[in-house]
């Protein structure tokens, strides 16, 4: 029997209604992503309704994006929601990518100080040598690098998490395109070369196993890429 508990339905418009309390429980926590979903028979006695009305309620969830099928399973979606900016709140998208960012990757770095492998350390430290001849190139090794550093923390929650943020965000075509507009071209040459020096600093306090410089080295990097983003990109 599932902990989360559901009042009877009264409404004329059952699945609709099963449907939103069903939305509101996981855009609440109530329902965290990839939980199951309780059974069908237990939702038909917590809802006080058929059962038709109770699949025809997840079928709509799952057209929606918030509950996905695995197997005979229904499951809350794992996916972060898309993120869309245009003109002006590209600007706002940097801003939430680094607060992001800034919470979970210096303690990403300063786990992966104590807890990498020797070939994890070594692999960082020949990714942050790399030097990119495009910024294809480079974008490509960022993520790779961040990626590593992510899985090097030893924690596969974290990670994951990481992970889900990052490719959310990064996937975003308005995000992209303030890296790629022309006139911002000597700028992000700029910034492709200050990420390349932190990601050496980086790689460096990991292989060492210095946990503070790895946490201060990230916090650097991460605030120098967005203020240059913020305030000099057009």
């Amino acid at each position: 029997m599932s902990s989360t508990s559901f009042d009877p339905v009264t409404r004329r418009t059952v699945s609709a209604e099963i449907r939103q309390r069903l939305a509101e429980a996981i855009q609440t926590g109530q329902l965290a992503p990839g939980m199951p979903l309780p059974a069908e028979r237990v939702l038909c006695e917590e809802f006080g309704v058929a059962r038709t009305s109770v699949r025809e309620a997840i079928q709509g969830l799952v057209i929606a994006g918030y509950i996905e099928r695995r197997g005979n399973r229904s499951v809350v979606a794992e996916h972060l929601p898309e993120v869309n900016f245009t003109g002006d709140d590209r600007k706002a998208l940097v801003n939430q990518l680094f607060e992001v960012r800034q919470v979970i990757e210096p303690a990403i770095a300063e786990y992966a100080a104590k807890r990498a492998t020797a070939e994890e350390r070594q692999l960082m430290v020949e990714l942050s040598v790399v030097d990119p001849a495009s910024l294809d190139q480079f974008r490509d090794i960022d993520r790779q690098f961040h990626a590593l550093l992510a899985r090097s923390c030893g924690n596969p929650l974290l990670h994951e998490v990481h992970a889900k943020a990052l490719a959310s965000l990064f996937g975003s075509g308005d995000f992209a395109s303030l890296l790629y507009a022309e006139i911002n071209r000597a700028e992000v040459d700029e910034i492709i070369a200050s990420s390349c020096d932190a990601h050496r600093a980086i790689a460096d306090a990991v292989a060492k196993g210095h946990p503070r410089k790895a946490h201060a080295a990230v916090v650097a990097h991460l605030d120098d890429v967005e203020r240059r983003m913020v305030e000099r990109l057009l």
